[in-house]
């Protein structure tokens, strides 16, 4: 898992592991983060918005090689989200590298107690087939 990944799982008491998704060789792994949970400092390095109705997905793609070991991948991550009501928004990712770690940000705006679905189309190393990730969650403000 990417650095930023692995610092909000272990950081941030009573927020879910890390979901994922195996394709072959590649592992995605994709959490939805209320942006309140993010130190104000850390927020503020990776350029996320904090708020009590905002929300960013963190996605890490990784390839595993012939010696086992997990490399972290670029991607082209393509999302949005829906909620009950059927309201579409794309959500838009940037790329984040912090050493041999890349991962992707993408904020979102959600109402407290909102169930929002999520579908990811996930292209590894930017060639080759694209795999869809669908989940959902409950988002809550952090009050």
């Amino acid at each position: 898992m990417t650095r930023l990944l692995l610092s909000l799982v272990l950081l941030l008491p009573g927020l879910a592991l890390a979901e994922s998704a195996t394709f072959g060789d590649y592992t995605v792994y994709y959490q939805a983060v209320n942006s309140t949970f993010v130190n104000a400092d850390i927020a503020e390095q990776y350029g996320i918005v904090r708020s009590d109705r905002r929300a960013f997905l963190n996605v890490n793609v990784s390839k595993t090689e012939t010696n086992g070991r997990l490399n972290a991948v670029t991607a082209s991550i393509i999302g949005g989200k829906r909620n009950l009501l059927g309201q579409v928004d794309d959500i838009a990712f940037r790329e984040i590298r912090e050493g041999e770690a890349i991962y992707y940000i993408g904020e979102f705006e959600f109402s407290n107690a909102e169930m929002v679905r999520f579908t990811l189309t996930v292209k590894p190393e930017n060639q080759g087939p694209e795999y869809e990730i669908r989940w959902e969650t409950r988002m809550y403000n952090n009050l």
